[in-house]
């Protein structure tokens, strides 16, 4: 549209150019004829500005070219006379000096205009020149063509009052505008054709001419990335599960509300800034956690934590890498499971089978310990006359049936306690968890028997 424009008045001031040049020359041969020549050479003061102005690098050697025409038509009526001719000559001097004035301002003006010009066409922020009375659009450039899906020829029909969603926004920015003549980094919703609203960042200050000149940059983009980090966030914040996040030294940097119960401390600050190692009850579980997380990207295991009154917790631990896009770590994201009714229940399957274990040694003992004394009475009754050593011998014959029927439940018992180890994992710390249709997944357990015990 400027390059149009500046080619069409190009054109129109040649024609002015040239046809004020012929008639000034005219005018001075019609003074020179007469003899009247006081005003008449000043007209030419006319064309060689103009011709400076817009073709700046040809206005000297125009202006040098009217001179020598014009000293040459003051030498062809005066006769060459010496005192005309030195007038003549100032004239002519004066004629190049303010073509040389002329033409290295409109250059300079032009270099200037050119680069904001530029800078208007080539910026990534949207640009337009609108007239404060009438709100109308005079010029825009093609980033805010595209930002609002107009071309840049359908503006000068719109009013820049349209384009705004909140009234209230627009209140506040006109406002600004006419009492301080400016206004930065305004929030708000702009109407687009193609691509419903769009949230923008527009900055304006006054122009002379009763204009102002105003920037959109486009952050619709921003604030939707800002909306899901908030519902993230959200998420992160009410999930039942608690969660925290370190940074790359273990550094703790955020904590829900979930984990904040779960360890009955107060506040969310309470862990901010404090090392993760301080919370595990083993160090050699938080060592092996530090060290195995660079190379494997997660661990899982379960884990002790102390809670604010320093008793034992016991959780299960997932501990995960944060990778940007590059593949850069960026931070640690560890999420913890209560697992303590577990592993109480655990410790209550313990204790039940260790007393499982002392019945059944108690019973192989005091079969033995019935079977001595019933042997010695055995043998003193075969001392005795009559049918009181069989009467004895056939009780001592019942008892011994009872106390082998003792030992096949010994035997049974063996059996349960055998299966209660392999089907309900008493004693053993592999723990099976789902990765896949068949895998398992042996956990890392930092509980001790004295813990246990506990």
């Amino acid at each position: 549209m400027f390059v149009e424009r500046e080619e069409s008045l190009v054109d129109l001031w040649l024609f002015i150019v040239v046809n004020t040049t012929i008639l000034a020359i005219l005018i001075n041969i019609l003074s020179l004829h007469y003899g009247n020549n006081p005003v008449a050479p000043h007209l030419l003061y006319i064309p060689i500005i103009i011709a400076s102005y817009w073709y700046p690098e040809k206005g000297v050697l125009f202006a040098g070219l009217v001179s020598a025409i014009y000293l040459g038509m003051v030498w062809f009526f005066s006769g060459g006379l010496m005192e005309d001719l030195t007038a003549a000559f100032i004239i002519c001097i004066v004629l190049v000096g303010v073509a040389t004035v002329t033409s290295s301002l409109s250059s300079h003006m032009r270099k200037n205009e050119l680069k904001y010009r530029g800078i208007f066409n080539y910026s990534e922020a949207g640009v337009g020149l609108v007239n404060l009375s009438s709100l109308s659009i005079k010029e825009v450039n093609q980033r805010f063509a595209t930002l609002l899906g107009y071309d840049r020829d359908e503006f000068p029909a719109i009013s820049f009052a349209d384009l705004w969603v909140e009234p209230a926004h627009k209140e506040a920015f006109f406002i600004a505008l006419k009492t301080h003549g400016n206004i930065e980094n305004l929030e708000t919703r702009f109407h687009s054709r193609v691509r419903e609203e769009r949230w923008v960042l527009v900055s304006a200050g006054k122009l002379p001419d009763n204009q102002f000149v105003v920037t959109l940059v486009d952050i619709t983009d921003r604030k939707q990335a800002e909306e899901m980090l908030l519902i993230k966030d959200h998420a992160i914040r009410s999930s039942i599960n608690a969660i925290a996040i370190l940074n790359l030294d273990f550094t703790i940097t955020y904590v829900n509300q979930s984990l904040t119960k779960m360890l009955d401390y107060y506040h969310e600050k309470e862990f901010i800034g404090k090392n993760l190692g301080t919370f595990i009850m083993a160090k050699p579980a938080f060592e092996e956690i530090r060290d195995t997380l660079p190379q494997a990207g997660s661990w899982f295991g379960e884990v002790v934590l102390l809670k604010y009154n320093k008793s034992p917790f016991y959780v299960l631990l997932w501990a995960n890498l944060v990778k940007d896009e590059t593949g850069k770590p960026v931070c640690v994201m560890v999420s913890f499971i209560d697992i303590t009714d577990r592993k109480q229940m655990e410790m209550a399957k313990r204790k039940a089978l260790e007393q499982i274990e002392q019945n059944i040694e108690q019973f192989a003992i005091l079969g033995d310990h019935i079977r001595n004394p019933l042997a010695v009475i055995v043998g003193l009754s075969s001392l005795a006359p009559g049918d009181i050593t069989d009467k004895i011998i056939l009780q001592a014959r019942e008892i011994d049936r009872i106390i082998t029927q003792l030992d096949m439940g010994w035997i049974e018992s063996e059996k349960v306690r055998d299966f209660i180890k392999r089907y309900y994992m008493v004693g053993t710390k592999d723990v099976p968890v789902k990765n896949g249709p068949t895998e398992t997944k042996k956990e890392k357990s930092w509980f001790g028997p004295k813990d246990l015990r506990k």
